[in-house]
Order: C-alpha cells, then structure tokens, then sequence
C-alpha cells in the first residue's frame, strides 16, 4: 500500500506505466467527477465515484484483487483503510470472482492509516484492504480508480 497527497504523485506514479496516467487525471478532476462510472481508457482505466455508508473496523472485511490495482480517494471527509500483506492472509471469507477481480477474507488488518480530502492510497494487488472504515452508517462520497495491470 503506497499513501501519498495530490501535492505530490511523482513517486507513486513510477510504479507502473498507467499509474502516473491515472493520478494526474484524477488529481484534476477528484473533487468534480458525478457519481457513477467514468472511463479513461476502456477496460484499463476508470473511477468509480460512490458514496457508501462506512463501517466500523471489526465489520469491513478485507478484500484483495489480482487484475486491477486500486486507488483509493476520499472526496468529502477522512476514511480509514485497514491493510494487511497479502502473503499474511489465511481465511477466505468469499473465494476470487474472477468477473468482478475481487476475494474477501476474514482476517484482521495489521495496520489502518487514515485518508483525508486530497490523500490517496495505492492498493496493488498483493495489498489486502478493508476500505470505507468509519462513523457507522454515516456517507462518504469517494472514489476508487481501476488501473488494469495485467496487461
């Protein structure tokens, strides 16, 4: 999991060839993007823009992709996000769908950072997350970026 600030995306950009890509676009269009889907480049880059209602760290489960790395943005207030390396899971709470690139797991976070307007949090593939913690039952709107890398 790589932390960073709009203020400066350079390092984390140099991780793969589309990332810079897909964190200048949505450094400038983070805080106007309308909800739902919009696509960058097709079946490799796009946001979603939600706002689900956040959890309390012992109810969000931890999630994990292999196709797609994540990019986490909270728009209008902090979210934290639990982490822990994908090498440390060991209970499958719900097997891979490889149509929507995503298992859960029942295991606990090692650690959580908290994100604020202007933060984001890099997920690769082998980083276990368990997004959207917070106020129970309280909105935030937020957006997750989808950067293919598999190709």
């Amino acid at each position: 999991m790589i932390i960073g600030n709009f203020s400066d995306t350079s390092e984390a950009g140099r991780l793969h060839p589309r990332l810079a890509e897909a964190l200048e676009w949505i450094k400038a269009r983070y805080t106007t993007l309308a909800a739902g889907r919009t696509v960058l480049v097709p079946d490799v880059i796009w946001a979603n823009v939600e706002t689900p209602l956040m959890q309390a760290r012992d109810a969000q489960r931890l999630e994990l992709h292999r196709r797609f790395i994540d990019i986490h943005v909270p728009v209008d207030r902090p979210e934290v996000i639990g982490y822990l390396p994908g090498c440390m899971l060991r209970s499958v709470a719900e097997a891979y769908d490889p149509a929507r690139d995503i298992a859960f797991y029942a295991d606990h976070p090692l650690a959580y950072v908290t994100l604020h307007p202007g933060d984001f949090a890099v997920m690769m593939p082998h980083d276990a997350h368990a997004p959207i913690i917070g106020p129970e039952g309280e909105r935030i709107r937020k957006i997750c970026v989808k950067v293919a890398c598999w190709w």
